[in-house]
C-alpha cells in the first residue's frame, strides 16, 4: 500500500513523464511553436483561388506549392486536412495519397458511409526543403469492381482549402550578412505580413532624407516581388548596443528587418568604428542586428548627401548575387534610358514579342487534366503574364495575335482541345483532332484587345486531352495524352494610341497609372503633409506598392513636405487636418464645416451600346479604351449633401483633376490622424483591398475585406492622339452625339439642297420669262 508521500512522488513522476511525452507530440493544428515567425496558414493561402479542390475521374491529382524561407530552420509540421467524398465510392479501393516533394506522408481511405473526413498528417522535417515545396494530393477512386467508366460523375473528392491548414515548427536562423544574399534576406517566401523599418537620425526629416527612405523602401519591395510590404519610420535613439551598432538602441528593432539611412556624420554615434571607417563614399552595407542576429540592418550612407542619394538609388537595383561581401562603395551608377511605359513584361509598342520575354519556358503537359507538367520549374499551369499599359486606346475590332509553336500526341479523341483563358475567362479553343498528332510552327489565333485589362494579364493554356479508345473493360492508353508549348511562340501587339478617361482608381491599382507613365517616375510628385514617423511610413509604404506594380523603382519621383504648384501628377499622403487646402480644390468630397459629401443615387443602368440596330450602318465600328469600365461608366449622378462631419476611424482616398494643371491627376490618401493613416495604408496594400480599388472616391476601415467606392463628377482625358482618333474616342463614348451630328449634317445638307433647288427654280423662271418677253 502506497503512503501519502509515495503517492505524491508517483503523481509528480507521472506528470513529468506526461510533460516530456507532450513535447514529442506532433504540432497541434492551429498553433505554432513560440519561436515560429508565422501563424498557421490555410491551403487557400498558397492557391490562386479559394474554391474547393475537386479531384475527379478514377485518378486525379492536385498540387499546392508551399513556400519555405531559408531564413527558417524547420523541424517539421502538421497538415490538417478537411475533405468530403462521394457516397458512391467503394471503400476498399478508394483513397487519397498525400505527398510532400514526392515523399509519401499518408493515405486516407475514402469511406462512403462517412463521407466527411478530418485528419491531421505529420510532416517530417526531412520531407521539406528551402524554396517551394510540392504538396500533392493524388486520388484513386472507384464505384464498381469491373467495367468502370473512368469519367463517371460519381467519382469525386473535394478538399476544403479554407478549413485545411498547414503549420510548421520552426526557428529563425542567424542571417548571412552579405550583399550577395539580398534576394534571400528580403524573402517573399516568409509567411505572414512583411514589415521593414527605416531608421533615420533627427526628430524631423528633411526632404532629401524623405527621398532616400522612399528609394530604400522601393528596393525592399522589389526584392519581395509580389509580397506586400509595410514600411515604418523610426527615429534613431542612443542606447547600449553591440559590436555592429554600439550606440543604437535596438529594443524596438527586434523581430523586424531594418535600414539605417543618413550621412556618415549623422550615423557616426550609432555605428562601430569599423563600419565608420568603411564609409569613404556612397556606402551600402548589411549587418546582423546585435540584439537579434536573425534580423539584418541595411546601412545606406555617404560622406555627403549626394553620396547617400547615390547609395539609396543603387540599393533599389541590387538584384544580382554580387558582391559576396558585407559592404560596398558605389563610385557611380548609370541608369539606362527607357521610354515611357517601360516595365517588366510590358507590351507598350506595336511589334512581336516572344513568350520567352515574359519568362516562359518550353513546357510539356501530360494527362487528361494536365495535372502533370514535365518541367523542372514549379509551374502549375502553362501560362504567360503580359502587362498592358493602362491607357491603351484602339478601335473596337483591334486584336492581339498569338502565334503558337506547339505539338501534341497521336490518337487523341476528337473532342480533345487546347483551351485558352485570359484572366480566368475563356477566350479561344484549338481542336486537337488530327489522329496522327501534329506540330504547328505558326498557329495564329486572335484575342480582342478589349478583352485585356490594364496592368498584368494572365494568359493560360489548358490542354484537355482524352484517349481515342475508351469503354467498359478495356485497357486505356493515356501515355499519348501529351502536349508541348514552345517558348519561341510569339504575341503580336497591334498599333494603339494612349488616351484614357480619368479619374479611375482601377488604373492606379492595377498599374500605378498615371504615376508610372514615365518609367523613372519623373512625372510624379509625392506630397507628405505631416513630418512625423507614421505619416512618413504610410507614404513610403504606398511608394513601395507602386514600385511593385511598376516592376522598377520610381527613381526620379519628387518626394517633399512642401507642396508647390507643379506640372506633375501628385500623390498626397497625410492626416485630414494637415493637408494644404489648395491641393484639395476640385476634390469629389469637400471636407469642412459644412462639407459637400456625395452619396450614390439610384439611377437606371444604361446600355453599353445604346444605339438601335437600324442605325448600325451609321456606326460601323467603335473605338474603345482598354479599361471599358472607365469609358462607359456613369459619372456625376450623385446626391450631394452639405453636412458637418469628419473622419473618425475610417480612411479616405480621392482622385481628381489636378488643380495646378488640367492634364494632370491628384490622388489623396487621408485619415483622421497619423496613427489611423498608417494602419489604413497597411490595410490598403493587401491584395484583396488594393485589387478592389475603383471609381474616384474610396472609403475603407481597418479589418475590412473590400472597399466602398463610387464615381463622382465629370471625366477628363489624358493622352495625345490625332484628331481622327480623338473624334473616334468621343464618338465611342457618346454615340448619340455622333448620331446627332450626322442627323444635323443631314438636315443641313437637306436644307442646302432645298435652297439650291429654289434658287435654281428662280433662275430658271427668270430665264424663261425673259425669253418669252423677247419673243
Amino acid at each position: 500500500m502506497l503512503t501519502i508521500m509515495n503517492r505524491r512522488l508517483l503523481l509528480a513522476l507521472v506528470a513529468g513523464v506526461t510533460l516530456v511525452l507532450e513535447c514529442f507530440q506532433p504540432l497541434a493544428t492551429g498553433a505554432l511553436a513560440a519561436s515560429s515567425p508565422t501563424a498557421t496558414a490555410t491551403l487557400a493561402t498558397f492557391m490562386p483561388s479559394t474554391q474547393p479542390v475537386r479531384l475527379r475521374y478514377t485518378n486525379d491529382e492536385y498540387t499546392v506549392f508551399v513556400p519555405l524561407s531559408g531564413r527558417l530552420k524547420v523541424r517539421g509540421g502538421m497538415l490538417h486536412l478537411q475533405l468530403a467524398n462521394s457516397i458512391s465510392l467503394i471503400k476498399d479501393r478508394s483513397q487519397v495519397a498525400v505527398r510532400m516533394n514526392g515523399k509519401l506522408l499518408g493515405q486516407i481511405a475514402l469511406n462512403p458511409q462517412q463521407p466527411e473526413t478530418s485528419i491531421d498528417i505529420r510532416i517530417p522535417g526531412s520531407a521539406l526543403k528551402t524554396g517551394y515545396n510540392k504538396l500533392t494530393f493524388t486520388v484513386a477512386q472507384h464505384y464498381t469492381l469491373r467495367c468502370e467508366d473512368p469519367s463517371a460523375p460519381e467519382l469525386w473528392t473535394e478538399i476544403d482549402p479554407i478549413a485545411s491548414t498547414l503549420s510548421f515548427d520552426s526557428d529563425w536562423q542567424p542571417v548571412t550578412a552579405r550583399l550577395s544574399e539580398m534576394a534571400n534576406l528580403f524573402d517573399p517566401k516568409l509567411w505572414g505580413s512583411q514589415t521593414f523599418t527605416i531608421v533615420t537620425p533627427g526628430e524631423t526629416l528633411r526632404d532629401e532624407q524623405l527621398k532616400w527612405g522612399a528609394l530604400v523602401a522601393q528596393g525592399a519591395a522589389l526584392h519581395l516581388r509580389y509580397a506586400p510590404l509595410r514600411v515604418f519610420n523610426e527615429t534613431a535613439a542612443r542606447g547600449a548596443g553591440g559590436a555592429n551598432f554600439p550606440g543604437l538602441k535596438q529594443d524596438s528593432l527586434r523581430g523586424t528587418d531594418s535600414a539605417l539611412v543618413g550621412t556618415k556624420e549623422e550615423l557616426a554615434p550609432f555605428l562601430s568604428k569599423q563600419i565608420q571607417d568603411g564609409i569613404a563614399g556612397s556606402f551600402i552595407g548589411v549587418y546582423a542586428l546585435d540584439a537579434d542576429p536573425s534580423r539584418f540592418v541595411l546601412v545606406i550612407s555617404g560622406t555627403t548627401p549626394a553620396e547617400v542619394a547615390q547609395a539609396a538609388s543603387t540599393s533599389a537595383v541590387l538584384g544580382f548575387p554580387y558582391p559576396d561581401t558585407s559592404s560596398m562603395l558605389v563610385t557611380g551608377v548609370e541608369f539606362p534610358k527607357l521610354g515611357n511605359y517601360a516595365g517588366k513584361g510590358t507590351v507598350a509598342q506595336e511589334g512581336t514579342y516572344k513568350f520567352s520575354q515574359f519568362g516562359f519556358k518550353t513546357t510539356t503537359a501530360q494527362g487528361a487534366a494536365t495535372s502533370s507538367l514535365i518541367n523542372e520549374d514549379h509551374v502549375e499551369n502553362i501560362e504567360i503574364e503580359v502587362t498592358m499599359p493602362a491607357d491603351l486606346f484602339a478601335h473596337e475590332d483591334t486584336n492581339v495575335d498569338l502565334i503558337l509553336h506547339f505539338a501534341y500526341g497521336a490518337a487523341l479523341r476528337k473532342d480533345s482541345v487546347l483551351n485558352i483563358m485570359l484572366n480566368n475567362k475563356f477566350e479561344r479553343a484549338i481542336a486537337l483532332n488530327i489522329d496522327t498528332g501534329v506540330v504547328y510552327n505558326k498557329y495564329q489565333i486572335s484575342i480582342p484587345l478589349r478583352s485585356f485589362q490594364p496592368g498584368v494579364n494572365r494568359i493560360r493554356f489548358l490542354p484537355r486531352m482524352m484517349p481515342l479508345i475508351t469503354g467498359d473493360c478495356l485497357a486505356i492508353q493515356n501515355e499519348n495524352l501529351i502536349l508541348t508549348l514552345y517558348d519561341d511562340s510569339t504575341l503580336k501587339m497591334p498599333k494603339a494610341s494612349h488616351y484614357v478617361a480619368m479619374p479611375n482608381f482601377r488604373l492606379l491599382g492595377r498599374s500605378g497609372f498615371p504615376y508610372t507613365v514615365n518609367s523613372d517616375g519623373s512625372g510624379a510628385l509625392v506630397y507628405v503633409a505631416s513630418n512625423d514617423n507614421k505619416t512618413i511610413g504610410a507614404a513610403w509604404t504606398l511608394m513601395a506598392k507602386l514600385a511593385q506594380r511598376h516592376g522598377q523603382a520610381l527613381q526620379q519621383t519628387a518626394v517633399t513636405f512642401e507642396l508647390a504648384a507643379q506640372e506633375k501628377d501628385i500623390i498626397v499622403v497625410g492626416p485630414a487636418g494637415k493637408i494644404q487646402p489648395a491641393v484639395l480644390k476640385g476634390a469629389p468630397l469637400e471636407m469642412g464645416s459644412p462639407g459637400r459629401i456625395p452619396y450614390p443615387s439610384a439611377s437606371a443602368a444604361s446600355a453599353a451600346d445604346p444605339q438601335p440596330e437600324w442605325l448600325g450602318w451609321l456606326l460601323p465600328g467603335r473605338a474603345r479604351s482598354l479599361d471599358v469600365a472607365s469609358a462607359e461608366g456613369d459619372g456625376g449622378k450623385a446626391i450631394i449633401v452639405s453636412q458637418t462631419s469628419n473622419l473618425t476611424n475610417g480612411a479616405l482616398a480621392m482622385q481628381y483633376r489636378s488643380p495646378f494643371a488640367s492634364d494632370r491627376t491628384t490622388t489623396v490618401f487621408m485619415a483622421a490622424d497619423e496613427g489611423l493613416l498608417q494602419d489604413a495604408v497597411g490595410e490598403l496594400i493587401k491584395p484583396e483591398i488594393w485589387n478592389d480599388l475603383q471609381g474616384n472616391l474610396v472609403v475603407w476601415n481597418k479589418g475590412v475585406t473590400s472597399v466602398a467606392w463610387q464615381k463622382v463628377g465629370a471625366d477628363y482625358t489624358l493622352g495625345k492622339v490625332s484628331m481622327p482618333s480623338r473624334l473616334e474616342f468621343y464618338f465611342s463614348r457618346y454615340p448619340w452625339v455622333w448620331i446627332g451630328i450626322l442627323i444635323a449634317l443631314a438636315l443641313l445638307l437637306a436644307a442646302l439642297t432645298v435652297r439650291l433647288i429654289q434658287r435654281h427654280r428662280v433662275k430658271t423662271n427668270v430665264s424663261t420669262e425673259g425669253r418669252r418677253q423677247a419673243d
